[in-house]
């Protein structure tokens, strides 16, 4: 019983739609040489340029290779402005999707929040777009979904 119950919660794992996102530092695949192409298409400036989202590809044999990045300024006291990055994933076992529409992106401002920025992504499945929705707080650093 308990290998079916757990056969079963593996399979469901597996079926169940990678609608949710985690929010990460920026791992070291995270290199220019790893940001989709053409760039024009594939990141995003905000906020007078202060936050650039962009699309990674981090490993073009697979359909679902890519990961989102922020670059976002973080407070300073040591004579900054400096920036941080910021991964966006999609949550389960691969961590990445098919890809993120960045020239597609839209943001608002929201005074308690930050730059809320929405961003369509395609999973390789199959299974259309869904939007993953994150606020940046120049303020404090940070880097939220909503």
């Amino acid at each position: 019983m308990k290998r079916a119950l757990s056969t079963l919660t593996a399979i469901c794992a597996l079926a169940a739609p990678a609608s949710a996102f985690v929010v990460d530092e920026c791992g070291p695949e995270f290199t220019p040489m790893t940001i989709t192409e053409p760039w024009e298409e594939s990141s995003q400036a905000f906020a007078n340029g202060a936050i650039r989202i962009f699309e990674v590809f981090i490993d073009p044999n697979v359909a679902s290779g890519a990961a989102l990045g922020v670059l976002h300024p973080v407070p300073s006291d040591a004579g900054g402005p400096f920036r941080r990055c910021t991964a966006i994933y999609a949550s389960g076992v691969t961590r990445f999707f098919g890809q993120a529409f960045i020239n597609q992106a839209t943001a608002v401002y929201d005074a308690s929040a930050g730059l809320i920025i929405t961003v369509p992504i395609a999973f390789a499945d199959g299974s259309g777009t869904r939007p993953v929705t994150f606020a940046v707080n120049q303020a404090t650093g940070t880097v939220t979904l909503r």
